[in-house]
């Protein structure tokens, strides 16, 4: 990088603001928009004169998994942004805040989220999370942006302007006294870790610990099952099946005790081995996977030990969100498992003369949703065909085109976000199976945009250099990289991309000319390899 690209960054950085997001929530009219644009100009030199009287504000009702918070307390908008009242909705939750100074932090199941009194930056451990407004007081109560409790907590929070309500449903409940919490509409909440499942029994059974306490909750079919991975921040709809031991499981249950709806959520860790111990795995990214007695591994569809495993093995290891205990490592091999006498078996029970020859995908880039990918399948023609999307999607089900040719498609949907997870096919003829097989292609998708965390010149500054650098950050939240080429910047309706740094994380130009007393506008659009589009546009003024 050039010297004066160099001495750029460093005057950029100066100006660096609070960091600020992407929008990810509609971006709604203020009271102050609302009575701007209630009058417009006349004739020149003349009065403005008014064209509608301002509607009177409506509240905004705010509720939780369904409960509305109690004391009609009410979500408020600023500067176009939804806001929530902080102490409310994590009560809701159940959750706790301490509170020093300006600074607060929270202890979640999934580790601590800290944020700033006046600041639009928050960090959930060593995670960086930018928002899109600022953590402020109104009316004496702390609020904070809608975009913390989706980023932060994984929550699904959204904001209906028309019936003005806020609704966010969370997974996650704190503070508890054991495993059971009363709800306003006479239903219950049960919270705690799966610690046994029967599935022969009708309807199917599990049971929950908390504190010393159990509780069984018979499970009917009509009831809505959500799995969440904490850790990609992706929550499918599921299946009975789906559930795991140790896994930490959130029901609601009705006034009848009807299950209304299952939260399970846990932590993964996907990766190939890269070293192995007596007693421990090193995947390829450094981490070290240490399983207990109590875990469970699998290889391929076979039970394993961890002896078993070995140096480029792809395993995904599934762990309790809130304790961090390894429950499960789920191993895969390319070429299939390998028998002590050194043969390729397939799973037990399995003929001959029913295989797979080949499973592709036609994915050749990270996914983001709405996007589709096919899998393809050769194999003993007349069977029931399937794939797997590693052991997050299982039995997805596949139709046989023509003899012995299987096809299946997947919609990637939204809080969907994976890295190089691998597709596996699996084939039945006549309820024998055949050994699984994997794709050669890894599958990686991600819904969550990239962010724009830091701008200079910070909006609505004002500056004394005509020249001022025009700078701003950007990182992708999720594994899926931002693809630099697609990063653009326009001053004043001019792309000057061309005339800028770019690199990984940033872009910085400066001008080559003044850019004259008055505003300036800047605009900044980057995207990410799957396609994930943030944009940020602000003004700031020139007054040499």
């Amino acid at each position: 990088m050039s010297s004066h690209r160099i001495a750029a960054f460093v005057v950029a950085c100066l100006f660096c603001a609070a960091p600020v997001a992407a929008a990810r929530h509609e971006k709604v009219p203020t009271r102050a928009a609302r009575a701007a644009s209630a009058r417009k100009p006349g004739p020149a030199g003349g009065k403005a004169h008014p064209v509608a009287a301002e509607k009177p504000t409506r509240t905004i009702a705010v509720a939780v998994n369904g409960e509305p918070l109690p004391g009609g307390v009410s979500a408020e908008v600023q500067d176009g942004r939804v806001l929530v009242p902080l102490r409310e909705v994590f009560a809701a939750l159940g959750l706790d805040i301490e509170r020093s100074g300006n600074q607060i932090r929270s202890r979640l199941p999934t580790g601590t989220v800290r944020f700033t009194l006046g600041s639009a930056q928050a960090s959930v451990d060593e995670r960086s999370i930018a928002l899109d407004a600022d953590v402020q007081t109104l009316h004496g109560t702390t609020y904070v942006p809608l975009r913390l409790l989706s980023a932060a907590l994984g929550a699904q929070a959204t904001y209906d302007q028309r019936g003005a309500q806020v609704e966010i449903v969370s997974s996650l409940f704190g503070r508890m006294s054991g495993t059971e919490r009363q709800r306003a509409d006479g239903g219950v909440d049960v919270q705690g870790v799966i610690s046994a499942i029967d599935r022969d029994s009708v309807p199917p059974s599990l049971t929950v610990v908390r504190g010393g306490t159990a509780r069984t909750i018979a499970v009917t079919s009509n009831a809505k099952i959500w799995t969440e991975d904490v850790t990609i921040h992706t929550q499918l709809p599921g299946a009975f099946t789906d559930l795991r031991v140790g896994d930490a499981l959130h029901a609601i249950l009705a006034r009848d005790g009807r299950v209304v709806s299952l939260f399970d959520y846990f932590r993964s860790t996907s990766g190939t081995i890269a070293a192995t111990a007596p007693n421990a795995l090193v995947l390829a990214d450094g981490r070290v996977v240490d399983p207990s007695s109590a875990t469970t591994i699998t290889l391929g569809a076979a039970p394993a030990q961890l002896g078993d495993l070995r140096i480029g093995d792809y395993v995904t290891v599934r762990s309790n969100p809130e304790s961090g205990e390894l429950r499960s490592i789920v191993a895969s091999r390319k070429g299939g498992v390998t028998a002590p006498g050194g043969v390729a078996s397939a799973t037990p029970g399995a003929p001959s003369n029913v295989t797979i020859s080949s499973v592709a995908l036609s994915a050749q880039r990270p996914l983001r949703a709405g996007e589709h990918f096919d899998v393809t399948l050769k194999g003993t023609p007349g069977g029931r065909a399937a794939f797997d999307i590693g052991d997050y999607l299982t039995n997805l089900p596949m139709r046989e085109t023509t003899p012995g040719d299987y096809a299946g498609r997947f919609t990637i949907p939204e809080r969907f976000n994976l890295t190089d997870v691998p597709v596996y096919g699996t084939l039945s003829v006549g309820g024998v199976p055949a050994q699984r097989v994997q794709a050669p292609q890894t599958l990686s998708a991600t819904t969550t945009p990239p962010t724009i965390a830091e701008v200079a010149p910070t909006p609505g500054q004002t500056v004394n250099n005509p020249r001022p650098s025009i700078f701003a950050t950007y990182e992708a939240p999720t594994s899926i990289a931002i693809n630099t080429g697609t990063v653009r910047l326009v001053v004043n309706g001019h792309d000057v991309t061309s005339s800028a740094t770019r690199m990984g994380g940033f872009i910085v130009y400066s001008p080559g000319v003044d850019l004259g007393n008055g505003p300036v506008s800047v605009v900044v659009r980057v995207s990410d390899a799957a396609g994930n589009t943030a944009a940020k546009t602000w003004t700031f003024t020139v007054r040499s």
